[in-house]
């Protein structure tokens, strides 16, 4: 299993709407905990969310500690994936941010994650904290229109990821021709994710 690149053998930058007071209290901040954590515990898929966000997290570390890692950012500047600069939002809150308005099924999220690592693998191409966000959702979006009956269009998925629909657009292109439009996935494959995911949040 080489976390390098993925974690299996298979092939908006969005700030709170409420802005918190530098002269909060303990008691404000507890409060504010508490609320979302409720939040938390409505959303659905919360603990497949936070497995995810965790593996991508521990993935992302050990790239991070590659000595050839600036070199890696900076030959992927020329890809659509990659950012100028990391974005200011976490992946598990971009997870929720888009879980909360795409709704999306659980089979969905496991299916972006085998996207991602085919990617990775088909493509040779290293996860970074400057390509993370857009390589995630366009695995999301992806895995929408192949596991789910209905989904919405385009333009309002680029108003979730907080992107162009034009860049959208071409990040659903590059990375469908990157995998070499593989995306169909046996019963084998989609176990051995729910295992390992599984485990993650036990």
């Amino acid at each position: 299993m080489d976390k390098k690149k993925s974690f299996d053998s298979e092939e908006m930058n969005s700030s709170s709407d409420c802005e918190i007071d530098e002269v909060e209290t303990k008691e404000q901040t507890h409060r504010n905990e508490k609320e979302e954590e409720l939040v938390l515990n409505k959303l659905p898929n919360s603990d497949l969310i936070k497995a995810i966000s965790q593996t991508l997290e521990t993935i992302l570390e050990e790239n991070k500690n590659n000595p050839d890692y600036k070199e890696i950012v900076k030959n992927q500047k020329k890809m659509p994936f990659s950012s100028d600069s990391i974005p200011g939002i976490s992946i598990e809150d971009y997870l929720i941010r888009i879980q909360t308005y795409a709704n999306m099924e659980k089979n969905t999220l496991i299916v972006s994650l085998i996207f991602i690592d085919r990617l990775c693998k088909i493509a040779d191409l290293t996860l970074t904290y400057y390509n993370i966000h857009r390589i995630l959702f366009t695995s999301v979006l992806l895995s929408v229109k192949y596991n789910e009956d209905t989904f919405y269009d385009n333009k309002f998925y680029a108003e979730i990821a907080g992107v162009k629909l034009k860049e959208l657009n071409l990040l659903e292109f590059t990375f469908t021709k990157m995998i070499n439009f593989r995306f169909f996935i046996n019963n084998d494959i989609f176990e051995k994710y729910v295992q390992y995911l599984d485990n993650y949040e036990n």
